[in-house]
């Protein structure tokens, strides 16, 4: 088997085995019961028969790498990783979010994994957002009363992140040395490994939600609906950012016309939305009601609306531009049903509670712009990561190169909208200070996907250079 192929299977098996706690996990919270300890090695067991039983790519590699390229890939790879866990494991989260919103979850639930305790029923109580999902607090928790060390999670994010980047490429067709660059620079970018708030060692859900959506964009990238799913199952229960970036997947994948992925996509995004949603009514109402059947029918429905207007416009053979007027004319009605399903409170819901506040900002957008150039571009924090797909669009236009992965790059460009929204739609007033908190992890989050995109793309009209 190839070096790609075992990285593919690893991202399966370890998102499996990560899906499956975030999915029994969330049953047996939402039922008000204590989540067993036996889930962890049942998660593991799951993981590593999807990772054995998944079929990879084409082996052996067409263009294997110099071995001199691989040891020092290797080596970099190592090094950083190296260092990423001394971070995790040295001392607990150094950062206001990472101690107070992850970390004390964690060891509250480590010491009685359920949510019928003060610390999630008692309003007196602190809780730092207290809607927050709990995949991330309660996959540490178990591992750690297994006796192991549960924010290794974070330098594995970092690992398996890479490990997508260079599968991508490789799916693609790339030359083994193209894609150990690929994956190489990805792993040295600066934001990655700075020691700071939404660093993949600061204890911050990012990291894994940013491993997660490249898990996602080499789903797509290489047409693998079952890592899509898993990567937009798992994205919507590890933050509340998730759920909107998954949604994003699915609007990207219709867009492109893409059925093939749209219905997996779609299919997680409905379990995983009902089950995110409940649990966010359910810790903001203290455990009182249950919306479990009225978010799974929400989602329900969206999902079949999704489908059954992608199955109209492929019978009538719809071309981007048509689908992409019917997707605006679609966003009003999505946003309706976020607001009606989240209510006014919690890290959603406060977003979309107010419909005439992006009205209000309009005029913010220029300064927004311009921030999302400064930290992408400019800053240092991403090196590469977000300059690079400028170039090689411009370099393909000159060279009249069909770009691949349409689907990717839709999900690419609806990000910076998306951004733009998490800043006009914000109850914060201070702009400044949100965009300094909030915009390098954002961009953080899409590191991944952005260095999959560059990875995937030919240069040439012959497609991927072998080298």
């Amino acid at each position: 088997m190839s070096r790609a192929g075992s990285a593919e299977r690893v991202l399966v098996g370890c998102l499996g085995a990560y899906a499956a706690i975030g999915g029994l996990g969330s049953c047996w919270l939402l039922a008000h019961r204590t989540v067993p300890d036996w889930i962890l090695p049942v998660a593991c067991l799951l993981g590593a028969l999807l990772a054995a039983t998944h079929r990879t790519g084409p082996a052996p590699d067409p263009a294997p790498a110099r071995p001199f390229l691989v040891w020092l890939a290797l080596a970099t790879v190592v090094t950083l990783t190296a260092v990423l866990a001394y971070g995790s494991l040295a001392t607990p989260s150094r950062e206001w979010d990472g101690a107070v919103a992850w970390d004390l979850k964690t060891a509250v639930l480590r010491a009685d994994p359920s949510l019928e305790q003060p610390f999630f029923r008692e309003p007196a109580v602190y809780c730092h957002s207290r809607d927050y999902p709990l995949l991330q607090p309660l996959a540490i928790a178990l591992v750690e009363r297994a006796g192991l060390p549960g924010r290794l999670l974070f330098p594995l994010a970092h690992l398996l992140l890479v490990a997508a980047v260079l599968a991508a490429a490789r799916r693609a067709g790339a030359g083994g040395n193209r894609a150990l660059l690929f994956a190489t620079a990805c792993a040295v970018t600066p934001m990655l490994v700075n020691p700071t708030g939404g660093g993949f060692d600061s204890g911050y859900g990012d990291a894994v939600l940013a491993a997660v959506l490249a898990a996602a964009a080499l789903g797509v990238a290489g047409r693998i609906p079952l890592l899509v799913a898993l990567a937009v199952f798992v994205a919507a229960l590890q933050k509340p950012e998730g759920l909107p970036y998954a949604a994003l997947l699915v609007a990207a994948c219709a867009l492109a016309g893409d059925s093939k992925l749209l219905r997996p996509a779609t299919g997680a995004l409905c379990v995983a939305g009902a089950l995110a949603l409940s649990m966010q009514h359910d810790l903001l109402d203290l455990g009182r009601t249950s919306t479990w059947w009225r978010c799974a029918g929400a989602s329900a429905g969206l999902g079949a609306a999704v489908l059954g207007l992608d199955a109209w416009l492929t019978r009538r053979r719809a071309a981007l531009p048509t689908r992409l007027v019917v997707l605006l004319l679609a966003l009003p009605l999505a946003v309706v049903c976020l607001a009606w399903l989240t209510g006014q409170h919690g890290s959603l819901g406060v977003h979309v509670a107010d419909g005439a506040r992006p009205l209000h900002r309009i005029g913010r957008l220029p300064a927004i712009l311009l921030a999302i150039a400064d930290w992408g571009w400019l800053q240092g924090r991403f090196g590469l990561t977000f300059v690079l797909p400028l170039v090689i669009a411009v370099a393909q236009r000159r060279q009249r190169a069909a770009g691949t992965a349409p689907a990717l790059r839709n999900w690419l460009l609806l990000a910076v909208p998306l951004w733009c929204a998490a800043f006009l739609l914000s109850p914060i007033d201070d702009l400044e200070h949100h965009l300094r908190s909030t915009l390098p992890r954002l961009l953080l989050h899409w590191c991944g996907v952005a260095w999959c995109w560059s990875a995937t793309q030919p240069l040439t009209r012959d497609g991927p250079q072998a080298t």
